[in-house]
């Protein structure tokens, strides 16, 4: 008799959560409209940082794509692994960044890193381009990847995507900070939720959820701000730590514009001592939304881009001249690049690499 009640409250619980989902789900898309289902497969890597979760499939949807995602063994966006050893007479290019990298919002062949290989093969060069974006990762985080784990592909050309949001990001992390005007490492390790973020990534269950629920996605992505604004402000009211003379500026601009630079400075100094090119790619924004008008906001007059072994592509250069006329930036989901601007940034990178003898 007890098992019975017990049968029937555990049933009626059951439909009473099923019956709740599906109306927070109706209700969702009826007030707010269809979610970007996003999953997020970021997880702790064995060198300290964060890394796209090794052999991930999984799909991006929203009212503007229907994308699916193949991470292969290594943790890079690719449909086949890497050997760490160069094959003989290739040229290798590896591009760091993070959701604009990694292509968050177009198929595998649209992200920029796949055209540009495409346009270096088409002029007859042999090459090997690896897509080694993270969804949220900042320079501080591209910088150390580069040199715990992605120097042994033996990159001879090394891009680096840089959007306005690493100011903030690199902040966040705690990994650098500047003392007397020098970069100095606060923190070996920057896998923010640690375990925790590592079993949600993982779970099949929360994975399904994530693509396939918008009230889920509305959740997830209310969470995932709270958090990164708290962590935020508790970066922001550290205290220096001793012998520090810099001091941030009232709203941090200043401060985070040359914490940026001194991080490309350690990038180009890496690069050098490895006679490898380095390549900026500086990723511009619509400017209060407006889709016609794009903001580049590379620290340029922070850090000195006229140096031998380094080249700079402003994205603005590039996507400007059809900003407002053609679709460059999804409108219902993230903001990332539509395949158009992908496309138009991969041949531009490509013919920076040909012109400037970057592959030789």
């Amino acid at each position: 008799m007890k098992r019975r009640r017990l049968l029937k409250l555990v049933l009626a619980l059951g439909l009473g959560i099923v019956l709740a989902a599906l109306l927070a789900e109706v209700g969702v898309l009826l007030i707010a409209g269809e979610q970007p289902k996003f999953p997020r497969h970021v997880v702790g890597a064995p060198w300290g940082l964060r890394i796209n979760e090794p052999g991930a499939h999984y799909r991006h949807k929203s009212r503007d794509v229907d994308v699916r995602f193949t991470i292969n063994a290594q943790g890079l966006r690719a449909d086949r692994d890497y050997a760490y050893e160069k094959p003989a007479g290739t040229r290798r290019i590896v591009c760091l960044g993070d959701s604009f990298t990694i292509g968050y919002e177009v198929s595998g062949p649209e992200c920029f890193a796949s055209v540009m290989e495409k346009e270096l093969a088409d002029a007859g060069r042999k090459v090997e381009v690896l897509n080694a974006g993270v969804s949220g990762f900042s320079t501080a985080e591209e910088c150390l990847y580069l040199e715990r784990e992605l120097h042994k592909y033996s990159p001879d050309v090394v891009v680096v995507g840089f959007f306005e949001n690493d100011f903030v990001d690199n902040q966040r992390t705690g990994l650098f900070g500047l003392h007397d005007g020098r970069l100095v490492e606060h923190s070996a390790d920057y896998v923010p939720a640690g375990g925790l973020g590592d079993f949600l990534n993982r779970n099949w269950f929360f994975s399904v959820l994530s693509e396939r629920s918008n009230a889920f996605a509305l959740l997830k992505e209310h969470i995932t701000r709270s958090m990164k604004r708290r962590m935020e402000a508790e970066q922001v009211g550290k205290v220096p730590a001793p012998g520090a003379s810099d001091t941030p500026a009232p709203d941090g601009v200043d401060s985070r514009r040359k914490l940026a630079a001194a991080i490309f400075e350690r990038l180009y100094r890496w690069t050098r001592e490895g006679d490898i090119e380095l390549v900026i790619l500086s990723i511009p924004f619509p400017a209060d939304g407006d889709l016609s008008k794009l903001v580049d906001q590379f620290p340029s007059d922070e850090f000195s881009l006229e140096r031998p072994g380094l080249a700079y592509l402003s994205g603005k250069d590039v996507l400007e001249p059809i900003a407002g006329k053609e679709l460059l930036y999804w409108e219902h989901s993230h903001s990332h690049w539509t395949p158009r601007a992908h496309g138009l940034v991969g041949k531009a990178l490509g013919r920076l690499l040909l012109e400037r003898d970057l592959l030789r």
